[in-house]
């Protein structure tokens, strides 16, 4: 079974859910995107929709965009088919 992990990167940590993300964490719907970085040109990725324009505030506070949903198109494809085959 595909469990939800997390990673450190720039001392940010960003959740990572199993699969093709649908809903965040904070119930926005997921939008698809391309990316326009010189790093990965043109690349397909899944990101909150609320998360770019806005910081979200909890519990009084205003807290930073980076636990939205971000997830590469190919990564989330690749962990389908694994949940499938495992399924199968």
């Amino acid at each position: 079974m595909f469990d939800s992990s997390s990673s450190t990167t720039g001392g940010r940590i960003r959740v990572t859910t199993p699969g093709i993300p649908i809903k965040c964490w904070c119930v926005e719907r997921i939008k698809e995107l391309i990316s326009k970085t010189n790093l990965n040109p043109y690349r397909w990725y899944y990101r909150c929709r609320y998360a770019p324009q806005r910081k979200v505030p909890i519990e009084g506070f205003l807290t930073k965009n980076e636990n939205h949903i971000f997830k590469w198109v190919d990564e989330a494809f690749t962990d389908e088919i694994q949940q499938l085959d495992y399924q199968v």
